[in-house]
């Protein structure tokens, strides 16, 4: 970015040095030049600054744009674990119902400015002080990373695990066993699109059109479904969700799984969401909310953050906190 600045300082200099010393038509063209340089110096910059020092936005890919940071470093607080939770101890969670609210950044929160508003904080509100809802979602995470989390949590064993699963689960499967979709995401970008926050504002604007297609035209949930249709990938993936049920039985605790589509087309997920809850149900866990018909029934631009973010929205993880009580609360 500062050779940029330079340059354009640089330009400066010469058209006062042209208008200065310059005669006739040089001097007058170089003045007028001066005010579109002055016009266009204080628009760009004033344009950097606000996005700079005022702009934050949850807009997918949000951890690599400038106003993604900026809303990471607004809105998302962790605790010392490193979850987006208030801070646990073991004294806390003593004589408690404990629930794990285990996922990623669905669970997480991504998109949504007051973690209140997430489903794991709408149902401890609703089931009250003797319920303790630990929110164990993590972004990216994958099957394995949340079976590890709910393992490792130091404070307590839960009596409850609210497993948050979408269908993008089964990449770590796809992968490591050569179905790879080639994201056409650059790894490098040039310097000045990492280092101002107006080129990269304009450069996601313009590259976010083709972010889900592959080089070969294939879409990323395109590619998710090949790999459910995939009978020996799928058998992977299908010992990774037993080992989230193997420690839930291991500790008796009671699992609920909260599968949740494609936001952006539930329809066409029906399938592989039917895929999970059959394998669950054969494993003896029937506890299983499914979001199709939910995310189906609500209009897309209420259902996810905004267009340019397809996390859930505050409006539905009420819905999903309104689906989840009476599993838990009539139980008790």
């Amino acid at each position: 970015m500062l050779p940029v600045i330079g340059l354009y300082l640089l330009f400066g200099a010469g058209l006062l040095l042209i208008n200065r010393r310059g005669h006739g038509r040089a001097s007058t063209v170089a003045g007028g030049l001066i005010v579109t340089w002055v016009t266009v110096g204080a628009l760009v910059g004033g344009a950097e600054l606000a996005l700079r020092c005022c702009y934050a936005a949850s807009d997918t890919p949000m951890q690599w744009t400038r106003a993604g940071e900026n809303w990471i470093a607004r809105y998302m607080a962790f605790n010392s674990l490193g979850y987006r939770d208030r801070e646990w101890t073991a004294e806390d969670l003593a004589g408690k119902t404990v629930i794990f609210a285990v996922g990623d950044s669905f669970t997480e929160g991504w998109g949504i400015e007051d973690p209140a508003l997430r489903f794991p904080d709408r149902l401890q509100a609703r089931l009250g002080s003797g319920y303790a809802v630990v929110n164990l979602g993590k972004g990216g995470s994958s099957t394995l990373h949340q079976t590890q989390a709910v393992m490792d949590y130091p404070y307590a064993k839960p009596d409850i695990i609210i497993w948050q699963y979408l269908l993008n689960d089964i990449d770590v499967a796809a992968i490591s066993n050569g179905l790879v979709w080639e994201s056409p995401i650059p790894l490098e970008r040039p310097a000045l699109i990492e280092e101002s926050h107006l080129a990269n504002f304009i450069y996601w604007r313009l590259f976010r059109q083709g972010m889900f297609l592959s080089s070969q035209g294939i879409s990323q949930w395109a590619w998710l479904y090949s790999a459910y249709d995939d009978s020996f990938i799928w058998s992977i993936h299908a010992q990774e969700i037993d080992r989230m049920v193997d420690y839930a039985d291991s500790v008796g605790a009671r699992l609920i799984t909260v599968i949740f589509p494609n936001m952006e087309d539930p329809v066409s997920s029906v399938p592989y969401v039917d895929r999970v809850q059959q394998h669950l149900e054969s494993l003896g866990h029937p506890d299983i909310v499914k979001l199709t018909d939910a995310a189906a029934a609500m209009p897309i631009e209420e259902r996810v953050v905004s267009r340019a973010d397809a996390h859930p929205s505050a409006a539905f993880n009420a819905v999903v906190a309104d689906l989840l009580y009476p599993l838990i609360a009539g139980e008790s």
